[in-house]
């Protein structure tokens, strides 16, 4: 049997109370270096006023519910009725499709298929946005929302950046908004009922393209059931997207 001396027995003690020290040194160096990544200039904090998040310490800036793209949740849009009128087409390029309804504002995005972002009516009640009305800017950054009352003047009053998602105070009107072309009412217009499925409920707001144009339209009053539609001049050949599939 081994016979360890007091000397030894001391240095291996001493070893493990080196090791123990270090990992205490180690872990209090990371906490240290975590504190520090999370200051209060990073931290995004919440309005007690509005109940958004805040980004830093700028109380201008409301950033409404996000998260990552796809985790935009449209469950609760399948379930509505598209309502008195079809869905406003407000703008629409190569790339996105912005668009207004029951459901509030939609960006759809043409490349992946996917609704990207949603600003609902019960978001921006907190804005007295209760009767919103949204248009677009002429690059297609930016959404501008106001106040439809119908009993003065009306201006808009906040502005959504489809970007990043933070919704601000407008301090000044727009000058250069998207306007769609609005057409006859399906169903009654010599010009463009050649390209329209009549069966379908179509929208009478049209964006033009190069060859082509974007409309909207559902086969029925389910808001599941809506389509994005680029209709060729040429030929009438479709591209049809679901939006809310």
């Amino acid at each position: 049997m081994k016979q360890y001396t007091l000397s030894s027995r001391l240095t291996i003690q001493g070893g493990d109370f080196l090791k123990k020290l270090a990992i205490i040194f180690i872990s209090l160096f990371l906490l240290l270096a975590a504190c520090q990544a999370n200051n209060s200039d990073a931290i995004t904090l919440v309005s007690q006023d509005n109940e958004h998040p805040i980004q830093g310490s700028d109380n201008e800036n409301f950033t409404l519910p996000e998260g990552e793209e796809l985790a935009v949740d449209i469950s609760d849009i399948e379930k509505m009725n598209i309502g008195a009128e079809m869905p406003r087409l407000l703008y629409a390029d190569n790339n996105i499709v912005v668009m207004q309804g029951t459901f509030g504002v939609v960006v759809y995005n043409i490349q992946d298929s996917i609704v990207t972002n949603w600003i609902s009516y019960e978001q921006i009640k907190s804005y007295d946005l209760l009767m919103m009305l949204a248009s677009v800017s002429q690059d297609g950054k930016t959404i501008f929302m106001g106040n439809d009352d119908m009993s003065n003047e009306f201006i808009y009053t906040y502005q959504y950046n489809i970007s990043t998602r933070v919704i601000k105070k407008t301090t000044q009107q727009p000058s250069n908004l998207f306007s769609p072309i609005t057409i006859d009412t399906p169903g009654y217009n010599e010009e463009y009922d050649k390209y329209f499925d009549l069966h379908y409920l179509t929208g009478d707001k049209i964006v033009e393209m190069d060859n082509s144009f974007i409309y909207l339209r559902s086969k029925d009053w389910n808001m599941k059931n809506l389509q994005i539609v680029i209709c060729q001049y040429g030929d009438g050949e479709n591209k049809v997207f679901d939006v809310f599939k």
